[in-house]
């Protein structure tokens, strides 16, 4: 999993960051569950300069992203899913300038004290597991 900072940067963006700062690696449990703590997300835009930030004046898009964290959940015998669970509620969902949120792809981040807790489920299929370069070294972990 990796997410951007509170200041909407990721680590590789922001020198103040340490080295593969939000960015983990988890396995299950027996059962296939899992826990980890994580920041809540926050919405950031993408850059606006160069050729992106034309095609976004001309399109007359704005440029944020919602509140999201990514995740690469891959298992033996069973397709890699690659995706990014969205902060459900969050107005800017609708508007993704990446094109990426949709409903399933939504979770709700609950108050539990003075954190939120994500329940979410990753299904995934049966199929070849084709594991992309993994964003953070095994070394690291």
């Amino acid at each position: 999993m990796w997410q951007a900072a509170t200041n909407g940067l990721y680590g590789n963006q922001d020198d103040s960051q340490p080295d593969y700062n939000l960015r983990g690696r988890f396995k299950t449990d027996q059962d296939g569950s899992y826990e980890f703590v994580a920041l809540l997300p926050t919405a950031y835009p993408v850059p606006t300069d160069g050729p992106v930030g034309e095609l976004l004046r001309v399109a007359k898009r704005w440029s944020y992203r919602p509140a999201h964290i990514h995740v690469i959940a891959s298992f033996p015998d069973h397709e890699t899913l690659v995706t990014q669970i969205f902060k459900k509620g969050d107005d800017q969902t609708a508007d993704d300038v990446v094109f990426t949120a949709s409903e399933n792809m939504l979770g709700d981040f609950t108050p539990d004290g003075d954190q939120f807790r994500l329940k979410y489920d990753f299904p995934l299929k049966p199929g070849i597991s084709m594991l992309p370069q993994a964003p953070i070294p095994a070394q690291a972990v």
